[in-house]
């Protein structure tokens, strides 16, 4: 790494912490809470001008009352005070600072520019690299450091990066509910020194990081943002998701973070031409993170897809179809043994999508995939698509099938364990809040053991062929000449 990108590692490695405004009831004890929350190992230390305790900790009046070095500080004061903060901090030798503080370039204003210009420059001439202002900051699961308490405090393998710390909690939040854990993740608000290309620059050396996920609102240099970009997605997969595309929307970004947005051709081309995936909301941004998290990279696009209903089967064959897949018919041999098997039971259809949905789930859901999967040695397909819904499960009352849904999750596991093929569990049609409550709980159990769950057909089925459709570039320019 160069100078540059290697001053970064403090803001995911501090040794030590200063939480500045950190009175109690005040936003910056709950900075303070979740840093004690994720497990920080090492000295952290509230201060207030009070110098009042706080969460059980002995406060300090200020920065330098401290008299111990701080690596990285926590900055939850108003903005006309932070440039003495940032003097204080020079002194002090701090080698980078969160500013959750809003009020300054997003602003609008003369004044809230002029303000951000002071901050930055007094950091710069103390080699201190600045996050923010107007951010939550970073969370980074093996140094301890979160800004939620809820957070997972166990590291995975991809990064987030995002403009805003609404959003940028939210997709740590649905993504860690689907099993995905994360090696670092930034909120950078305004990005007044600390910018989305340091940000990509150091993640795309970050051997701890696989996969990129970035919600960007706009960037003050497109020039090397575009580069840095199309560096690091020739290295690893980065997901982008653009917030303010539309004319209203660059005005709302520009509001929020004093961002650039530019237009939406100009974007689409940008991320395309960089080699990035672009998705188009949240909850795609969360379905690439799951995939590239936990879903094994299949041999090909040869899809199975086992449960649902004749209507179900009927729409997941369309949306599967249309997104690049396909759905081979089983081998006669697999076909002839379900047959003996099942005999000719009421709802079964032994082609693909093989509709196994009058058996509930049962035993015999079970029963049907292990041996739709292992019997015989044709590979007929090159992954499996697991296909529930709750509000399906019978035309009378999906209650009736709780015992066979609690029991759920423990097949799906079993079968994840015990076949070597890559597979994902698809859960929709869920209409009342027993059904959510169940496959929130079948969810999570199935995330637990390491098993991508997805919300709907067409929502997988964008999600790996993007997937695919990566990996199958990647392949095509490793096959190249040099």
């Amino acid at each position: 790494m160069n100078s540059k990108t290697s001053s970064l590692d403090v803001i995911f490695n501090p040794r030590s912490i200063a939480v500045v405004g950190a009175s109690p009831g005040k936003s910056g004890q709950l900075f303070l809470d979740s840093i004690v929350a994720c497990g920080f190992k090492g000295p952290i230390y509230p201060v207030n001008p009070a110098g009042t305790e706080v969460s059980g900790m002995k406060a300090f009046s200020s920065l330098p009352e401290i008299g111990k070095q701080v690596d990285y500080v926590v900055c939850c004061i108003p903005a006309p005070a932070v440039p003495q903060l940032v003097r204080d901090c020079a002194t002090a030798g701090v080698k980078a600072m969160q500013a959750y503080t809003s009020g300054f370039s997003e602003s609008g204003s003369d004044e809230g520019r002029q303000l951000e210009a002071e901050v930055v420059r007094l950091a710069r001439e103390a080699g201190i690299r600045l996050i923010g202002p107007n951010c939550l900051g970073a969370y980074s699961p093996s140094a301890g450091l979160s800004f939620a308490t809820d957070f997972p405090r166990n590291e995975g393998k991809v990064a987030l990066l995002g403009q805003s710390g609404g959003n940028t909690s939210y997709l740590i939040r649905a993504s860690a509910q689907r099993g995905v854990r994360f090696s670092k993740a930034v909120s950078y608000g305004n990005a007044a020194d600390v910018d989305e290309c340091d940000l990509l620059e150091y993640l795309r050396q970050d051997q701890a990081t696989e996969a990129i996920g970035i919600y960007i609102e706009g960037v003050k240099n497109g020039g090397r943002f575009y580069d840095v970009l199309s560096n690091t997605a020739r290295t690893k997969p980065v997901l982008v998701l653009k917030g303010g595309y539309t004319e209203a929307g660059s005005e709302t970004a520009a509001s929020h973070t004093g961002s650039l947005a530019g237009s939406a051709i100009v974007w689409h081309s940008l991320i395309r031409q960089a080699g990035a995936i672009r998705v188009y909301t949240p909850e795609q941004m969360v379905d690439m993170l799951v995939t590239f998290s936990l879903f094994p990279k299949p041999r090909g696009r040869c899809v199975g897809v086992f449960g649902g209903g004749g209507g179900a089967s009927v729409m997941a064959t369309d949306e599967l179809s249309a997104a690049g897949f396909q759905l081979p018919r089983p081998p006669k041999s697999i076909r002839r043994q379900l047959g003996n098997l099942f005999g000719n039971s009421a709802g079964m259809i032994f082609k693909n999508p093989i509709d196994i949905s009058s058996v509930g789930f049962s035993n015999e859901f079970y029963d049907v995939v292990r041996r739709a999967l292992t019997y015989g040695e044709e590979e007929w397909i090159d992954f499996a698509l697991l296909h529930a819904g709750f509000g399906q499960a019978a035309w009378f009352s999906a209650e009736a099938f709780e015992k066979d849904i609690d029991r759920f999750h423990e097949f799906i596991s079993r079968l994840h364990n015990e076949i070597d093929k890559p597979m994902a569990l698809v859960l929709q049609f869920l209409v009342t809040n027993w059904e959510w409550q169940k496959a929130i709980s079948v969810e999570r159990g199935c995330s637990e053991a390491g098993l991508p769950v997805y919300h709907s057909m067409p929502s997988v089925a964008l999600a790996l062929h993007r997937f695919m459709r990566y990996h199958e570039k990647a392949e095509a320019r490793a096959a190249r000449p040099s």
